[in-house]
């Protein structure tokens, strides 16, 4: 499997999952003239695509999903919850349900609610149906629910948000209201949150480890690796052989491979759009 973020935080999230010849798009918070070039950047044509998944309906995750999906002929999955908080749109959509198994050619899927404010956020879990490698993304969530860790047990790879620094974002510049809300039960994940699932989640089969959704205003990553570094380093040997990265709005990361991190073509160049 291999995993490329086409851009995540704030302004817009996409994630490309890869198994054979099955090209899956995690959310997609950019326009279709957008998409398309960063998936050009990765050497994907959009007509490629086997279909978009979405995680919640936030306009960071889903406002060009339907325009996409209409212009290309994507099906659309997304729990009901989801759905049902999108515009009308006439394009194809398979619903999914927690807990319930479903699959997207060579890749079985699985999604487990999670925290945030949201009609009904899921993280996802996408298995290879053919090797058995498994990639774990959980992108907007306030704290981790306890069925989400064995959920992701035996990872290859795991995209996790790493929004915020606590200290950074408490003596930062949004007004307290805002500060309440991303550090709240159903806002967004702290470094220190996501470090402490990725410890949970190492084995000695963790490739990669992709943070995303990094607020530019209370982070960093340099921060944010920093954090899932140290939580590794205290697990040992579970995290040797692991990479960590940081996505970053403005450029597409990847490919991730779940034979052993990044490939050294990943891209890692600004997009003027």
């Amino acid at each position: 499997m291999r995993v490329s973020v086409l851009g995540s935080g704030s302004r817009g999230n996409a994630i490309l999952v890869e198994s054979g010849s099955t090209r899956v798009l995690v959310d997609a918070g950019f326009g279709p003239r957008a998409l398309a070039t960063r998936l050009r950047v990765l050497g994907c044509a959009p007509e490629s695509i086997t279909g978009v998944v979405l995680t919640h309906e936030h306009v960071d995750h889903a406002s060009g999903a339907l325009a996409a999906c209409a212009r290309w002929g994507w099906p659309l999955y997304a729990t009901a919850g989801t759905l049902a908080a999108l515009p009308e749109a006439m394009v194809p959509v398979r619903t999914i349900a927690h807990g319930q198994a479903w699959s997207i050619g060579d890749l079985a899927g699985q999604s487990v609610a999670v925290p945030h404010d949201a009609a009904d956020c899921a993280a996802l879990l996408f298995e290879d149906r053919r090797t058995g490698e498994r990639t774990g993304i959980a992108l907007d969530l306030g704290h981790v629910p306890a069925p989400l860790a064995p959920a992701f047990e035996r990872l290859d790879l795991l995209v996790i948000e790493a929004n915020h620094e606590v200290s950074q974002l408490m003596a930062g510049p949004y007004p307290w209201a805002l500060k309440q809300r991303i550090a709240g039960d159903r806002g967004h994940l702290s470094n220190a949150g996501a470090a402490a699932l990725v410890a949970t989640c190492a084995h000695a089969g963790l490739r990669g480890v992709v943070l995303a959704h990094l607020s530019e205003t209370n982070n960093s990553p340099a921060l944010a690796v920093a954090s899932v570094h140290a939580a590794l380093t205290r697990r040992g040997r579970a995290g040797a052989h692991t990479s960590v990265l940081a996505a970053s709005q403005r450029f597409p990361l990847g490919p991730v491979s779940s034979r052993g991190g990044t490939a050294e073509s990943s891209v890692q160049m600004e997009l003027r759009l």
